[in-house]
């Protein structure tokens, strides 16, 4: 295998220890520049993207995603709203591990709630997160969140299977 203090190729944690124990060369080599995927990229604002998917019908589906710089949506919101029965959905909210807990859920949920004061929201059932982010949310902007999924006709007409356009978003203040 080569000099006594050569250490072998890289394996498991016994392993290295093995090797720090016998003063085998154990460093480790430097971690790339550049994250793996996506899930390894740090919370860094200046570098992520928000996008407003906008609706192909008045109360069609919307959506805000929020992008890590290889493109991946770390945080998502998919909601409908109906200006004429006042009504709007939440029908998805998502926010990746690393990302929770940084104010994404609750930027894109105000978003979604300008200029639709005194509109009743509900939302799709909830998951174990969703039960405890809702009661907060409401607590900070005064809009109850029940899990009832109330539509109206309207946010019920089928829509175009068309690509919808989108923009780019400046990202909504904390």
């Amino acid at each position: 295998m080569g000099s006594a203090n050569e250490a072998r190729p890289r394996g498991s944690l016994w392993d290295r220890l093995v090797d720090a124990f016998h003063g085998r060369d154990t460093t480790a080599p430097t971690p790339p520049a550049v994250p793996f995927n996506s899930l390894e990229w740090k919370v860094d604002p200046a570098s992520e993207t928000w996008r407003h998917l906008l609706p192909n019908t008045p109360a069609g589906m919307q959506e805000i995603q929020v992008c890590a710089p290889d493109g991946y949506d770390f945080a998502r919101l998919v909601w409908q709203s109906c200006e004429v029965c006042r009504l709007g959905l939440i029908v998805k909210i998502r926010v990746t591990g690393p990302w929770q807990r940084h104010g994404y859920g609750s930027r894109m949920v105000r978003f979604a709630l300008r200029g639709r004061d005194g509109y009743r929201w509900t939302t799709t059932p909830q998951s174990e997160d969703a039960r405890a982010f809702f009661p907060v949310l409401t607590e900070a902007t005064g809009v109850a969140f029940p899990r009832d999924s109330e539509l109206c006709e309207h946010m019920r007409l089928r829509e175009p299977r068309e690509i919808r356009s989108q923009q780019r978003l400046d990202p909504p203040p904390r």
